[in-house]
């Protein structure tokens, strides 16, 4: 069972990864900008050590009967020095955090479509 959910992890990664590598190909059309590139790779890594923080807290979870609330806020604090530090270190500001929301919005994006091409017997019956 738990490596079915490890398989689900490293699926939901490589999903963000195409991701990645199609919204860099869709960019080379837009925009030469290296500040774009730089925090959408940022935003991108953002998204998977996100999902990673989210996968142990589910499985931290079904292991204590406690509520945890520590890997939320710790995530939304992360995703907040993210943009922050884009802010802080590009001339560009709005250029880059357009670009890290862009790659953390990955993670959103991944979800569905993993959920959609891997979910297999854990899809929602019909009536």
């Amino acid at each position: 069972m738990k490596n079915t959910k490890n398989d689900f992890l490293i699926k939901m990664i490589l999903v963000i990864l195409s991701l990645y590598f199609s919204g860099i190909l869709i960019a080379l059309f837009i925009t030469l900008d290296k500040v774009f590139y730089i925090c959408y790779s940022l935003g991108t890594v953002g998204a998977i050590l996100y999902t990673y923080s989210l996968y142990k807290d589910i499985i931290n979870m079904y292991q204590s009967a406690k509520k945890h609330r520590k890997g939320f806020y710790i995530r939304y604090l992360f995703s907040a020095s993210l943009f922050l530090l884009a802010g802080f270190l590009f001339e560009n500001k709005t250029l880059a955090i357009i670009s890290v929301f862009l790659g953390l919005i990955n993670v959103k994006l991944a979800a569905y479509i993993a959920g959609f091409i891997f979910g297999g017997d854990r899809r929602e019956k019909k009536g």
